[in-house]
């Protein structure tokens, strides 16, 4: 009489190993197969794997050796399925040490550098400020360092100096100790053109390509650097090609959306826009105001928040603004052995920075033309086309103009658009103060609370 319940399967994992290194390699056992669990029964072969990147690549690349490796172990010569899992509980193991251009694990050989980009410790996503003009883009980056290829390509925009570099070095520090194995390369653009025309002259394209396609995951910094390069964009889209056919994450930042990259061709564009888009846009004032309480925090002599305030309503731009200024008060008051306060501060920073020190910040006259027209500061910001939110946004554009020395792009990035708006909305608001009264008296009313704030 047949037992009611088969006898358990004995799998001999030795000879698992030993079948799947021979089918494949000793270095593709290390980086993808020496984690896997492999449980068979008299259905299928179910393997769990550590993460939903190393499930991806096994089923894409290399699910005929797994089922001949685990026949021969074991698991009978019937034609099973195999079935790859994730196994939630097996995190994979952390390890220390930095994250470089390029990071090769398990004996394997390193690719040469192209340039030297090392992230810092400082580039985590523990000191990245997150605020309403980051967020997405701080969350699609954890996203993929936690779990390559669920967001492939991502594309992470926005002007300089907004944090889109600290975004892309925290993916590949995280990345590197969530997955150790990973191969892992950083690169700015203008680095990959660099080594393209090397390779080019020196007739090693191949070693130019072992660089950029034998790896789990490229971060290209400032994709905007290869428009017009028409042979690099060539090179390009065969690389991106090719590690995406791989399974392998694809992490590129900008200084604009894809749409407004003109000297590139459709089908480039189409790849880089075929996964997820997140924009980076310039920190709110809280956000402002946090950077530099975190900075100034390391500096042997703090400032004080008066003096920070200041600088967050002045600054509006960019992080690397702050920084800088940030850097240049800090020196002066340790050199000079005198405490600042806000006005002698703004005065230190008036030539380096563009502004009066006297002038009106852009989110003062924002708040002041909220005032007036009876709407929020939230809503001059949005999109929105109500008639008060726009009619209190071009006033305020227009006196961010008169009253300031900010440029068009600088003002224009203070309401989070572009310079020709900023032209359209001063213009148009100049044609109305000259044909109606009412609308002048209520300019000339802002103004003039403005100047006595």
């Amino acid at each position: 009489m047949p037992a009611l319940n088969p006898p358990p399967t004995l799998f001999d994992h030795n000879v698992f190993r030993k079948v799947l290194t021979a089918r494949t390699s000793t270095d593709s056992w290390s980086r993808w197969f020496k984690d896997l669990q492999v449980s068979p029964n008299t259905s299928e072969i179910v393997v769990e794997a550590p993460s939903r990147f190393v499930a991806n690549q096994v089923k894409t690349r290399f699910i005929r050796q797994v089922e001949e490796a685990a026949r021969s172990a074991g698991a009978g010569t019937s034609p099973l399925g195999v079935r790859v899992t994730v196994n939630k509980t097996g995190a994979s193991r952390s390890s220390n040490g930095q994250a470089g251009v390029a990071q090769v694990k398990a004996g394997g050989k390193a690719p040469e550098s192209p340039a030297k980009h090392h992230p810092s410790n400082f580039h985590r996503f523990d000191t990245f400020e997150v605020g309403p003009s980051n967020r997405f883009a701080h969350a699609a980056a954890w996203t993929v360092a936690e779990d390559p290829g669920i967001y492939n390509p991502l594309f992470i925009y926005g002007a300089s100096g907004v944090g889109k570099s600290h975004l892309l070095y925290a993916i590949a520090n995280h990345a590197r100790k969530r997955h150790p194995s990973l191969v892992i390369r950083y690169c700015t653009s203008e680095a990959f053109v660099q080594s393209f025309i090397q390779c080019v002259g020196r007739r090693q394209m191949e070693d130019f390509r072992r660089r950029f396609r034998r790896v789990d995951m490229l971060l290209l910094d400032d994709f905007q650097f290869l428009e017009g390069k028409e042979q690099t964009l060539e090179e390009f889209f065969w690389t991106f090609n090719s590690l995406q056919q791989d399974g392998n994450q694809i992490v590129l930042s900008c200084d604009r959306p894809p749409r407004d990259l003109t000297a590139i061709e459709d089908r480039i564009r189409s790849r880089v826009t075929g996964g997820l888009l997140a924009d980076v846009a310039p920190p709110c004032l809280e956000t402002r105001l946090a950077i530099l309480h975190r900075l100034n925090a390391d500096y042997p002599r703090p400032l004080p928040d008066d003096v920070l305030s200041m600088v967050a309503e002045r600054i509006i731009d960019n992080i690397r603004d702050l920084q800088s200024a940030l850097r240049r008060l800090s020196a002066y008051s340790r050199l000079v052995n005198q405490p600042l306060t806000p006005q002698s501060a703004s005065e230190l920073l008036a030539p380096l920075l563009g502004f009066s020190p006297s002038a009106p910040t852009p989110e003062q006259i924002i708040a002041a033309c909220a005032k007036a027209f009876e709407t929020s500061v939230a809503e001059i910001l949005d999109r929105n086309r109500r008639p008060i939110p726009s009619a209190a946004r071009r006033v305020a554009m227009y006196l961010a103009r008169e009253l300031t020395d900010l440029s068009y792009p600088r003002i224009g990035k203070a309401f989070g658009r572009d310079h020709s708006t900023v032209i359209s909305a001063y213009r148009g608001t100049l044609s109305q103060l000259s044909t109606n009264k009412r609308f002048a008296k209520q300019v000339s009313d802002i103004h003039s609370s403005l100047h006595t704030h």
